[in-house]
C-alpha cells in the first residue's frame, strides 16, 4: 500500500500531463468517461481497503467541499427557522447590576405559562446602561456614546416590546420619548389593572407624562434578580406585535 502511494505521489504530473493531452477537444462527457475507466483500471487489482483509501484520496476535494456545503447548508437553515419563529417576547434590562445572575428563567416560564414557549423565541439584552453622568454630557464628553445610540435605534424601531428599567434609566428613556404613555398605550382593561403603579416622569418637552410602570412589588419582577429594588417597565414598540406582547405580560403579572 505504501509502495502504491508512493508510486501515486511520484507519477501525478506525468499521468495529469498524458491524460491532459488525451482528452484534449473532448465533450464533458467523453472526458468523464475516459477518467472514469482510467479510475476502474487503476483500483481493479487493489485489495478493498487499499481501494477505500484511494478513492478518498482521489475523491478528497469533492468530499471536502461537500462537507463545507453541508454544514453551511445546516446552519444557514437552522438559523433562517430560528428567526422566522414568532416573538414571544423582546425586552431590555437597563442597568443590570449582575447579567451572569440575572434570571432569564423567568421569562421562559412566563413564556410557557401562556403557551408560547415551543416553536417561539424569546430575545433579551441586559447590557444597556443609562447613567445620568453620562447621558447628560455632549456626544464628545460620553465614553458610551455609541451605545446610547445603538439603543435608542433599536429602541425606536419597534424591536423592543419591554424595557425593565430603574429609576435613572426610565429617566432617560423618557426624557428621550423613549416610552409611549401608559395612558395612550394600554388598553382600558389593561390600563385598569396597572392604573394605581403608574409613575410619571418627564418627557422630551418637560411635561409629566404617565411613562412606566412600578411592579416592584410583583412576584415576577423579584424574579428576574435585576439586583435594583425600584424595578419599572416602560414600553417602546408600537406595532400590533409589540402591544399583543405587552399585554400578556401584564396579564400575567397581574393575574
Amino acid at each position: 500500500m505504501r509502495q502504491m502511494i508512493k508510486e501515486l505521489e511520484e507519477k501525478p504530473a506525468e499521468k495529469k500531463e498524458d491524460n491532459r493531452l488525451e482528452l484534449h477537444g473532448m465533450s464533458r462527457k467523453e472526458k468523464r468517461k475516459i477518467k472514469k475507466e482510467q479510475l476502474n483500471e487503476t483500483i481493479s487489482e487493489m485489495e478493498p481497503k487499499e481501494k477505500r483509501k484511494y478513492l478518498l484520496y482521489y475523491y478528497k476535494e469533492r468530499i471536502i467541499f461537500s462537507v463545507i456545503a453541508l454544514v453551511v447548508i445546516c446552519v444557514v437553515g437552522r438559523t433562517l427557522y430560528l428567526n422566522s419563529r414568532p416573538i414571544t417576547l423582546s425586552y431590555v434590562v437597563i442597568n443590570c447590576k449582575n447579567q451572569l445572575e440575572f434570571n432569564a428563567n423567568a421569562i421562559d416560564e412566563y413564556a410557557k405559562a401562556i403557551n408560547k414557549y415551543e416553536g417561539c423565541q424569546i430575545k433579551g439584552d441586559t447590557n444597556v446602561t443609562a447613567l445620568r453622568e453620562e447621558y447628560a454630557n455632549e456626544y464628545e464628553g460620553n465614553p458610551n456614546s455609541q451605545q446610547y445610540i445603538n439603543f435608542m435605534t433599536m429602541a425606536t424601531a419597534d424591536l423592543y416590546d419591554v424595557i425593565f428599567t430603574d429609576d435613572e434609566g426610565a429617566e432617560y428613556c423618557a426624557s428621550e420619548d423613549i416610552f409611549y404613555p401608559i395612558n395612550k398605550y394600554l388598553d382600558d382593561e389593561t390600563y385598569n389593572l396597572v392604573k394605581d403603579d403608574i409613575v410619571l416622569y418627564k418627557n422630551m418637552e418637560g411635561n409629566p407624562a404617565e411613562m412606566v410602570i412600578d411592579v416592584s412589588d410583583t412576584d415576577f419582577a423579584k424574579s428576574l434578580n435585576v439586583g435594583y429594588d425600584k424595578i419599572y417597565m416602560g414600553f417602546p414598540g408600537d406595532e400590533e406585535r409589540n402591544h399583543t406582547a405587552v399585554r400578556d405580560l401584564l396579564m400575567y403579572i397581574y393575574k
